[in-house]
């Protein structure tokens, strides 16, 4: 019995320091950001990416379909193709509303250091961050389908 409750014990506080891992950070993409090495996740529609530019060196990886439905386990299927639950990412989208939503399921999902990018592309220009057409090479932005 009492190895019973050490191993529960030792499995719950495993959980919680996991769990501790895993929250969400804010913040603006400034170039200071971008020089970091954090990997950027663009969210948002090719629509979008058409409209605005990207994001030089983004995975571009949508969740929101336009017709805002999603699938959320293709989506983490398709990201650990090109990233680890322990990579440092940066979730964009416009606003930073559909890339908190994401970041937190990512967090919840074992990822441990998420950044949901506050005020998406539309704040990222206002602080510096120039924006390149749409679409690139594969070398400047990745789209995965």
């Amino acid at each position: 019995m009492r190895i019973l409750i050490i191993t529960v014990s030792i499995l719950i506080l495993s959980s919680l320091a996991a769990l501790a891992g895993s929250q969400v950070r804010y913040a603006p993409l400034t170039p200071e950001l971008l020089s970091s090495g954090v990997k950027i996740i663009d969210i948002r529609t090719e629509k979008e990416w058409r409209e605005t530019g990207v994001v030089k060196g983004a995975l571009g990886l949508t969740f929101f379909r336009e017709d805002k439905s999603y699938d959320a386990e293709a989506f983490l299927a398709k990201l650990k193709r090109y990233v680890t639950p322990n990579d440092r990412i940066a979730i964009i989208c416009r606003t930073g509303n559909r890339s908190d939503k994401v970041s937190r399921y990512l967090a919840h999902h074992g990822f441990t250091s998420v950044t949901n990018v506050d005020g998406g592309v539309t704040k990222a220009k206002e602080a510096g961050v120039r924006l390149v057409p749409y679409p690139q090479d594969n070398a400047s932005f990745t789209a995965v389908r």
